[in-house]
């Protein structure tokens, strides 16, 4: 099968970018009236660092055509610019849509001994957080769904056909 490249949805992160620049605007205003500088400064750097980073990610996947995700016969990989991360299909027994707060993500049910060894392999600070994770949302890992050019599901239906070879 061919290689499937998934970007961010262009106009998601530009509404996305647009929202945290008026707060970080709305931190702006605060400031030159003189009201609660620590909200104001609070907006500022919050919602203005998240507008840039958004821009970060728009300007990277469609000037350097970096994918967030790759799809190949043999894994997915996910590119976020921050950090690099590859599942293998053959430790995965399936994926599926869950729901964290109001995020669409794709859950990771490994096969039950890589889910094993990815416990003992992780720091002690690692596996609090996937014990967290599968009490949280039943699965050890997932990744975002939300804000692609694919809806949710469609990500999930193409990753499980690259299960059943």
């Amino acid at each position: 099968m061919r290689e499937i490249r998934i970007y961010h949805s262009i106009w998601k992160n530009i509404a996305l970018m647009a929202v945290c620049f008026m707060f970080a605007a709305t931190g702006v205003l605060m400031l030159l009236h003189g009201e609660k500088p620590f909200f104001a400064w609070t907006a500022i750097l919050f919602f203005g660092g998240g507008g840039l980073f958004v821009l970060f990610l728009i300007l990277r996947e469609r000037i350097a055509h970096k994918a967030y995700y790759i799809i190949t016969d043999e894994s997915v990989l996910m590119d976020s610019g921050m950090k690099k991360w590859e599942v293998h299909f053959a430790d995965v027994e399936e994926f599926y849509l869950i729901n964290v707060g109001s995020s669409k993500q794709i859950g990771i049910k490994y096969k039950k001994e890589v889910e094993f060894q990815k416990m003992s392999d992780a720091s002690s600070a690692g596996r609090i957080i996937r014990k967290l994770n599968e009490s949280i949302a039943g699965v050890q890992e997932s990744f975002p769904a939300d804000g692609l050019n694919i809806k949710p599901q469609e990500l999930c239906d193409l990753l499980n056909m690259r299960l059943i070879k």
